[in-house]
């Protein structure tokens, strides 16, 4: 990639560094046009090309070098979701996908994202009116991206990895009532590892938090029940935390855990500015840390930023056991990294591993 940022990072901007190199991928001129406008108004992102058709990207791709991709879901001929399978096993780039919120896009999108693209940039029906937020949206997310590990894209994310030591569980005997996992940009394949590994009888209570634009978990949750042995649902208010089901946090919500009398409920309210909404893991963790203390387990998984590393902070002091993607498995090793930073974290463990760390954890004090 030409981007000088280390992974997790934002990339240099142009007073200190070569800007971000991007290829616009769109059937629709006007959108090539409103997309390209609004990414070289950001200052620090460099438009080097655009294609009309999946069939234009490979050869695009290869003669343009760029650092990220914006790819349309719905194109004539080869669909977004053909192209990028293309891209992830012949010439794996940071990809994000754009997206009308219809059911279809939104199922295919979810798709995406399970192969390989790091994010979603929502496209309102009506552009005009939200041109600015559209901008900065697409903006951002163009620089998380150019912050990926491309190793770690595609089947190059297959390849074997030696061991890494294992975590003595021996400090924490109290048998367990929830799992909290959160995980951002990049982050859902690793999402559907820890989750898809839930055996029926496990016994905690498990929220799933993934940062995304509403509109889009209840899609996510449908998805997720079709590859996790226990089912699945987006959250609502009022919701019991239980085992035997796995609750997704709706995206932009808040959600808290109330206890009372011998049941634990959901509170699940919509993110204000003093609550913080690009702080939704720490808060649900926060919250966790006080209802469970040391019957809870919190997992922070990939993605950009440092959502989680105060509220696995507060699970960890509580007793709780807390662990943190290891920057060999995170496609953007940046909320992990916090979170390891902070001290949050008990353990380290790559995606593929965490699996095997929540079983043993639950079947403490059991």
């Amino acid at each position: 990639m030409h981007s000088t940022a280390k992974v997790g990072e934002m990339p240099a901007n142009p007073a200190t560094g070569p800007r971000i190199r991007v290829l616009v991928v769109d059937d629709s001129l006007f959108m090539r046009t409103i997309i390209s406008r609004m990414l070289e108004d950001a200052g620090d992102i460099e438009v080097v090309g655009t294609a009309t058709c999946g069939e234009e990207v490979l050869a695009a791709v290869k003669q343009h070098n760029p650092d990220v991709v914006t790819l349309d879901i719905v194109m004539p001929g080869m669909d977004g979701l053909a192209v990028l399978e293309q891209l992830m096993e012949l010439h794996p780039v940071p990809v994000l996908m754009l997206s009308t919120l219809t059911t279809n896009n939104a199922d295919a999108t979810i798709e995406a994202l399970e192969k390989g693209a790091v994010d979603v940039v929502a496209k309102p029906g009506d552009l005009a009116p939200m041109m600015p937020q559209v901008a900065g949206d697409l903006a951002e997310k163009v620089r998380a991206a150019a912050g990926v590990n491309t190793a770690h894209l595609g089947a190059q994310a297959e390849r074997p990895h030696p061991a890494l030591p294992t975590h003595d569980l021996a400090n924490y005997p109290a048998p367990l009532d929830a799992l909290i996992v959160g995980a951002s940009t990049g982050g859902l394949p690793a999402l559907n590892i820890v989750a898809g590994a839930l055996q029926p009888d496990f016994p905690a209570g498990v929220l799933l938090l993934q940062l995304m634009p509403p509109g889009f978990t209840s899609a996510l949750a449908e998805r997720l029940a079709e590859v996790c042995m226990l089912p699945v649902k987006e959250a609502h208010d009022g919701d019991v935390f239980e085992p035997g089901k796995i609750l997704l946090a709706p995206a932009g919500m808040t959600v808290d855990f109330v206890r009372a009398a011998n049941l634990v409920y959901l509170k699940v309210s919509a993110a204000t500015a003093n609550g913080g909404s690009t702080a939704l893991i720490d808060h649900a963790m926060t919250s966790a840390a006080q209802v469970f203390a040391e019957r809870g387990m919190g997992v922070i998984l990939t993605g950009m930023g440092e959502d989680g590393a105060r509220g696995l902070s507060a699970m960890r002091d509580a007793g709780a056991y807390t662990i943190a993607e290891h920057e060999d498995s995170a496609v953007i090793w940046g909320m992990p990294r916090a979170a390891s930073q902070a001290g949050a974290a008990v353990a380290l463990a790559r995606a593929n591993d965490i699996p095997v760390l929540v079983a043993g954890r639950a079947k403490r004090g059991v």
